[in-house]
């Protein structure tokens, strides 16, 4: 019985072993297999490399990616791909743990924010060593804040995960007086709009 569940298995995936050509319903089926399982990985791995991503997280999704494709194609073993890429899930998980857990070990691994902008003024030798320019500045600045102006900028960091974020001074509520003939008194009414 084993045997005909390794026969059916080899004739459904081609075997373990690379190999090459594959028909085009057993690279399906690995296909499929690969999904699966890879969609197992990344449960296990907490599902961080694709919510948060920094530079570790972007490099394990890099590396998972050809590593499935391998086994997908054939051209590597099934049982290899698996246990590499379950090797590798299982050791950026213990990283990312340590790197919750440890802020030195979160350092290193992730980096740490960089103040590009204090009270308007462009730091830049941070600036610099972000790689990051003026317009980059200003146009980040734009889409999150729907302003242009440095001035109103109380201090701007470049992130670990490499976004920049801003935190803008708060804005003056702005005063609108209508004045009401007759003996009615002045209507006052201050307006503050929130930062977008």
């Amino acid at each position: 019985m084993w045997e005909n569940l390794l026969s059916v298995f080899d004739d459904l995936i081609g075997g373990d072993a690379p190999h090459d050509p594959m028909r085009l319903t057993q690279t399906a089926v690995r296909a499929a297999l690969m999904y699966v399982l890879s969609l197992a990985l990344v449960r296990y791995g907490k599902s961080r490399f694709i919510s948060q991503a920094s530079a570790i997280d972007v490099l394990i999704v890099l590396i998972l990616g050809s590593l499935l494709s391998r086994g997908i194609t054939g051209s590597a073993s099934i049982t290899a791909t698996l246990v590499a890429s379950a090797v590798l899930v299982a050791f950026h998980f213990s990283l990312t743990w340590a790197a919750c857990h440890s802020h030195r070990i979160g350092s290193l691994v992730k980096g740490n924010p960089r103040a590009l902008v204090e009270h308007g003024a462009i730091h830049w030798p941070q600036m610099r060593r972000s790689h990051i320019s003026q317009n980059d500045l200003v146009e980040a600045l734009r889409l999150r804040t729907n302003t242009d102006d440095l001035g109103q900028i109380k201090v701007a960091y470049k992130e670990r995960n490499g976004a920049i974020s801003f935190i803008l001074y708060p804005r003056e509520p702005r005063v609108v007086e209508i004045a009401v003939e007759q003996g009615v008194q002045t209507v006052r009414i201050e307006l503050t709009a929130p930062h977008a």
